[in-house]
Protein backbone atom coordinates (compact mmCIF):
# COMPACT_ATOMS: atom_id res chain seq x y z
CA UNK A 1 0.00 0.00 0.00
CA UNK A 2 2.81 2.41 0.86
CA UNK A 3 4.36 1.88 -2.58
CA UNK A 4 1.07 2.64 -4.32
CA UNK A 5 0.46 5.75 -2.23
CA UNK A 6 3.91 7.03 -3.05
CA UNK A 7 3.25 6.42 -6.75
CA UNK A 8 0.04 8.45 -6.49
CA UNK A 9 1.76 11.25 -4.61
CA UNK A 10 -0.11 10.58 -1.38
CA UNK A 11 1.60 10.90 1.98
CA UNK A 12 0.80 8.06 4.34
CA UNK A 13 1.92 6.43 7.52
CA UNK A 14 2.26 2.79 8.54
CA UNK A 15 -0.65 3.21 11.00
CA UNK A 16 -3.26 3.77 8.28
CA UNK A 17 -6.59 2.45 9.59
CA UNK A 18 -7.85 -0.86 8.20
CA UNK A 19 -11.57 -0.43 7.44
CA UNK A 20 -12.44 -3.77 5.86
CA UNK A 21 -10.74 -6.98 4.81
CA UNK A 22 -12.53 -9.23 2.35
CA UNK A 23 -12.37 -9.43 -1.42
CA UNK A 24 -10.36 -6.22 -1.06
CA UNK A 25 -8.50 -4.51 1.77
CA UNK A 26 -9.65 -0.96 2.52
CA UNK A 27 -7.44 1.47 4.42
CA UNK A 28 -8.42 4.96 5.55
CA UNK A 29 -6.02 7.91 5.36
CA UNK A 30 -8.11 10.49 7.23
CA UNK A 31 -5.46 13.21 7.14
CA UNK A 32 -5.64 13.38 3.34
CA UNK A 33 -9.31 12.38 2.98
CA UNK A 34 -8.64 9.20 1.01
CA UNK A 35 -9.57 5.52 1.24
CA UNK A 36 -7.08 3.14 -0.36
CA UNK A 37 -8.60 0.01 -1.87
CA UNK A 38 -6.22 -2.90 -2.46
CA UNK A 39 -7.41 -5.73 -4.73
CA UNK A 40 -6.20 -9.26 -4.08
CA UNK A 41 -4.31 -9.55 -7.37
CA UNK A 42 -3.77 -8.02 -10.79
CA UNK A 43 -6.06 -10.75 -12.16
CA UNK A 44 -8.92 -8.49 -11.05
CA UNK A 45 -7.89 -5.75 -13.50
CA UNK A 46 -11.15 -5.86 -15.48
CA UNK A 47 -13.26 -5.60 -12.32
CA UNK A 48 -11.18 -2.72 -10.98
CA UNK A 49 -11.42 -0.80 -14.27
CA UNK A 50 -15.18 -1.40 -14.37
CA UNK A 51 -15.60 -0.17 -10.80
CA UNK A 52 -13.82 3.09 -11.60
CA UNK A 53 -15.89 3.58 -14.77
CA UNK A 54 -19.18 2.94 -12.94
CA UNK A 55 -18.26 5.29 -10.09
CA UNK A 56 -17.43 8.11 -12.50
CA UNK A 57 -20.63 7.49 -14.46
CA UNK A 58 -22.74 7.57 -11.29
CA UNK A 59 -21.06 10.83 -10.28
CA UNK A 60 -21.99 12.27 -13.68
CA UNK A 61 -25.63 11.37 -12.99
CA UNK A 62 -25.42 12.94 -9.51
CA UNK A 63 -26.31 9.62 -7.94
CA UNK A 64 -25.41 9.50 -4.21
CA UNK A 65 -22.23 7.45 -4.27
CA UNK A 66 -18.58 7.53 -3.25
CA UNK A 67 -16.28 8.99 -5.89
CA UNK A 68 -12.76 7.99 -6.91
CA UNK A 69 -10.11 10.65 -6.42
CA UNK A 70 -8.48 12.50 -9.31
CA UNK A 71 -5.32 10.42 -8.96
CA UNK A 72 -4.16 8.46 -12.00
CA UNK A 73 -5.37 4.96 -11.22
CA UNK A 74 -5.34 2.04 -10.74
CA UNK A 75 -1.76 1.70 -9.53
CA UNK A 76 -0.02 -1.67 -9.67
CA UNK A 77 2.20 -2.34 -6.66
CA UNK A 78 3.64 -5.57 -5.28
CA UNK A 79 1.42 -7.70 -7.51
CA UNK A 80 -1.80 -5.95 -6.49
CA UNK A 81 -4.03 -3.24 -7.95
CA UNK A 82 -4.70 -0.19 -5.83
CA UNK A 83 -7.36 2.50 -6.24
CA UNK A 84 -8.08 5.68 -4.30
CA UNK A 85 -11.48 6.94 -3.15
CA UNK A 86 -12.93 9.85 -1.23
CA UNK A 87 -12.97 9.27 2.52
CA UNK A 88 -16.30 9.73 4.30
CA UNK A 89 -15.46 10.62 7.92
CA UNK A 90 -17.69 9.56 10.78
CA UNK A 91 -19.83 7.45 8.46
CA UNK A 92 -22.10 4.68 9.63
CA UNK A 93 -24.39 2.08 8.11
CA UNK A 94 -28.15 2.73 8.21
CA UNK A 95 -30.35 1.17 10.85
CA UNK A 96 -33.22 0.71 8.40
CA UNK A 97 -33.20 -1.27 5.16
CA UNK A 98 -35.59 1.29 3.68
CA UNK A 99 -32.54 3.50 3.01
CA UNK A 100 -31.10 0.74 0.83
CA UNK A 101 -34.48 0.21 -0.85
CA UNK A 102 -34.69 3.88 -1.82
CA UNK A 103 -31.14 3.87 -3.23
CA UNK A 104 -31.84 0.74 -5.28
CA UNK A 105 -35.13 2.14 -6.57
CA UNK A 106 -33.29 5.25 -7.80
CA UNK A 107 -30.34 3.27 -9.15
CA UNK A 108 -32.62 0.97 -11.14
CA UNK A 109 -34.39 4.01 -12.61
CA UNK A 110 -31.15 5.20 -14.26
CA UNK A 111 -30.50 4.44 -17.94
CA UNK A 112 -28.02 1.75 -18.82
CA UNK A 113 -24.47 3.17 -18.94
CA UNK A 114 -23.00 4.22 -22.28
CA UNK A 115 -20.09 1.79 -21.86
CA UNK A 116 -20.15 -2.01 -21.88
CA UNK A 117 -20.91 -3.91 -18.70
CA UNK A 118 -20.60 -7.67 -18.24
CA UNK A 119 -23.66 -9.84 -17.90
CA UNK A 120 -24.27 -10.78 -14.27
CA UNK A 121 -22.27 -13.91 -13.48
CA UNK A 122 -21.02 -14.53 -9.92
CA UNK A 123 -19.79 -18.05 -10.66
CA UNK A 124 -16.28 -17.31 -12.02
CA UNK A 125 -15.23 -15.56 -8.82
CA UNK A 126 -16.75 -18.33 -6.69
CA UNK A 127 -14.82 -20.93 -8.67
CA UNK A 128 -11.63 -18.92 -8.40
CA UNK A 129 -12.03 -18.86 -4.63
CA UNK A 130 -12.54 -22.62 -4.60
CA UNK A 131 -9.51 -23.19 -6.84
CA UNK A 132 -7.05 -21.23 -4.71
CA UNK A 133 -8.35 -21.71 -1.15
CA UNK A 134 -6.18 -23.47 1.41
CA UNK A 135 -6.77 -24.67 4.94
CA UNK A 136 -10.36 -25.79 4.21
CA UNK A 137 -11.49 -29.42 4.38
CA UNK A 138 -11.40 -31.13 1.00
CA UNK A 139 -14.95 -32.40 1.39
CA UNK A 140 -16.20 -28.86 1.97
CA UNK A 141 -14.49 -27.57 -1.16
CA UNK A 142 -15.88 -30.52 -3.12
CA UNK A 143 -19.42 -29.93 -1.82
CA UNK A 144 -19.32 -26.24 -2.75
CA UNK A 145 -17.89 -27.03 -6.17
CA UNK A 146 -20.70 -29.50 -6.85
CA UNK A 147 -23.28 -27.03 -5.51
CA UNK A 148 -21.98 -24.43 -7.98
CA UNK A 149 -22.20 -27.02 -10.75
CA UNK A 150 -25.83 -27.72 -9.86
CA UNK A 151 -26.87 -24.06 -9.60
CA UNK A 152 -25.00 -22.52 -12.50
CA UNK A 153 -27.14 -23.78 -15.39
CA UNK A 154 -30.43 -22.62 -13.89
CA UNK A 155 -28.88 -19.27 -12.98
CA UNK A 156 -27.58 -18.66 -16.49
CA UNK A 157 -30.94 -19.63 -18.03
CA UNK A 158 -32.76 -17.25 -15.69
CA UNK A 159 -30.43 -14.35 -16.46
CA UNK A 160 -30.61 -15.00 -20.20
CA UNK A 161 -34.43 -14.91 -20.11
CA UNK A 162 -34.61 -11.71 -18.02
CA UNK A 163 -34.24 -8.06 -19.12
CA UNK A 164 -30.61 -6.94 -18.96
CA UNK A 165 -30.61 -3.87 -16.72
CA UNK A 166 -28.10 -2.10 -14.49
CA UNK A 167 -27.64 -3.91 -11.16
CA UNK A 168 -25.33 -2.99 -8.30
CA UNK A 169 -24.42 -6.64 -7.85
CA UNK A 170 -23.71 -6.70 -4.10
CA UNK A 171 -26.58 -4.68 -2.67
CA UNK A 172 -26.73 -5.10 1.09
CA UNK A 173 -26.91 -2.64 3.97
CA UNK A 174 -23.15 -2.89 4.58
CA UNK A 175 -22.60 -1.20 1.22
CA UNK A 176 -24.47 1.92 2.29
CA UNK A 177 -22.75 4.72 4.17
CA UNK A 178 -24.53 7.52 6.01
CA UNK A 179 -22.66 10.80 5.66
CA UNK A 180 -24.62 13.15 7.85
CA UNK A 181 -28.02 13.32 6.18
CA UNK A 182 -26.85 11.65 2.96
CA UNK A 183 -27.02 7.94 2.18
CA UNK A 184 -24.30 6.79 -0.22
CA UNK A 185 -24.20 3.52 -2.17
CA UNK A 186 -20.65 2.15 -2.34
CA UNK A 187 -18.68 -0.75 -3.87
CA UNK A 188 -19.34 -1.17 -7.60
CA UNK A 189 -16.99 -4.09 -8.22
CA UNK A 190 -19.87 -6.49 -8.95
CA UNK A 191 -21.95 -4.05 -11.03
CA UNK A 192 -23.33 -5.73 -14.14
CA UNK A 193 -26.32 -6.11 -16.43
CA UNK A 194 -28.93 -8.58 -15.27
CA UNK A 195 -32.31 -9.01 -13.56
CA UNK A 196 -33.04 -6.22 -11.09
CA UNK A 197 -34.23 -8.92 -8.68
CA UNK A 198 -30.59 -9.79 -7.96
CA UNK A 199 -30.20 -6.57 -5.96
CA UNK A 200 -33.29 -7.35 -3.87
CA UNK A 201 -32.33 -10.89 -2.90
CA UNK A 202 -29.80 -10.06 -0.11
CA UNK A 203 -32.44 -8.22 1.95
CA UNK A 204 -35.00 -10.98 1.39
CA UNK A 205 -32.49 -13.63 2.51
CA UNK A 206 -31.69 -11.58 5.61
CA UNK A 207 -35.08 -12.41 7.15
CA UNK A 208 -34.23 -16.11 7.44
CA UNK A 209 -30.45 -15.98 7.62
CA UNK A 210 -29.61 -12.85 9.60
CA UNK A 211 -32.65 -12.12 11.73
CA UNK A 212 -34.09 -9.17 9.83
CA UNK A 213 -37.56 -8.56 11.25
CA UNK A 214 -40.38 -9.40 8.81
CA UNK A 215 -41.85 -5.95 9.46
CA UNK A 216 -38.59 -4.35 8.32
CA UNK A 217 -38.62 -6.42 5.18
CA UNK A 218 -42.20 -5.32 4.56
CA UNK A 219 -41.00 -1.69 4.79
CA UNK A 220 -38.25 -2.51 2.29
CA UNK A 221 -40.83 -3.96 -0.11
CA UNK A 222 -43.13 -0.94 0.26
CA UNK A 223 -40.27 1.48 -0.39
CA UNK A 224 -38.89 -0.35 -3.43
CA UNK A 225 -42.26 -1.53 -4.74
CA UNK A 226 -41.59 -5.25 -5.36
CA UNK A 227 -41.38 -8.37 -3.17
CA UNK A 228 -38.73 -10.49 -4.86
CA UNK A 229 -39.71 -13.59 -2.86
CA UNK A 230 -42.90 -13.77 -4.97
CA UNK A 231 -40.92 -14.01 -8.22
CA UNK A 232 -40.50 -17.43 -9.80
CA UNK A 233 -36.73 -16.96 -10.08
CA UNK A 234 -36.16 -16.19 -6.41
CA UNK A 235 -35.07 -19.72 -5.31
CA UNK A 236 -32.39 -19.80 -8.03
CA UNK A 237 -31.07 -16.37 -7.12
CA UNK A 238 -31.17 -17.20 -3.42
CA UNK A 239 -29.02 -20.32 -3.59
CA UNK A 240 -26.57 -18.54 -5.88
CA UNK A 241 -26.29 -15.65 -3.45
CA UNK A 242 -25.83 -18.01 -0.48
CA UNK A 243 -23.06 -19.88 -2.30
CA UNK A 244 -21.40 -16.54 -2.98
CA UNK A 245 -21.58 -15.50 0.67
CA UNK A 246 -20.23 -18.85 1.80
CA UNK A 247 -17.31 -18.98 -0.63
CA UNK A 248 -16.45 -15.40 0.34
CA UNK A 249 -16.33 -16.38 4.02
CA UNK A 250 -14.36 -19.52 3.16
CA UNK A 251 -11.34 -17.38 2.26
CA UNK A 252 -10.97 -16.37 5.93
CA UNK A 253 -12.31 -19.53 7.60
CA UNK A 254 -9.09 -21.26 8.63
CA UNK A 255 -9.61 -20.47 12.32
CA UNK A 256 -11.54 -18.44 14.86
CA UNK A 257 -15.09 -17.09 14.49
CA UNK A 258 -14.94 -17.25 10.68
CA UNK A 259 -14.20 -21.00 10.85
CA UNK A 260 -17.13 -21.56 13.22
CA UNK A 261 -19.49 -19.56 11.00
CA UNK A 262 -18.27 -21.35 7.88
CA UNK A 263 -18.99 -24.71 9.53
CA UNK A 264 -22.49 -23.55 10.45
CA UNK A 265 -23.21 -22.40 6.89
CA UNK A 266 -21.87 -25.61 5.42
CA UNK A 267 -24.10 -27.70 7.68
CA UNK A 268 -27.20 -25.72 6.71
CA UNK A 269 -26.38 -25.92 2.99
CA UNK A 270 -25.80 -29.66 3.18
CA UNK A 271 -29.12 -30.18 4.94
CA UNK A 272 -31.03 -27.78 2.69
CA UNK A 273 -31.99 -25.86 5.84
CA UNK A 274 -33.12 -22.46 4.52
CA UNK A 275 -34.08 -21.07 7.92
CA UNK A 276 -30.88 -21.78 9.86
CA UNK A 277 -29.61 -18.49 11.29
CA UNK A 278 -26.28 -17.24 9.94
CA UNK A 279 -24.14 -14.47 11.42
CA UNK A 280 -22.56 -11.55 9.59
CA UNK A 281 -18.81 -11.25 10.14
Amino acid sequence: MLTACNSAGLPTRPDAKLLRLGENALFALPDVGVVVRVARSTEMADRVAKELAVARWLAGHRFPSVHPTDASQPVEADGRLVTFWEYVPDSSTPDSVTVLAALLRDLHALPNPDFPLPVLDPFPIMRRRLDVVSGIRREDVRFLTEACDNAEGEFRDLVASSPQQLVHGDAHRGNVLLDGGRALLIDYEATAKGPLAWDLVPTAIAVDRFGLAPAEYADFVRTYGIDVTKWHGYPVLRITRELGMTTWLMQMAQSGPAADEFALRMESLRKGDHERRWHAL
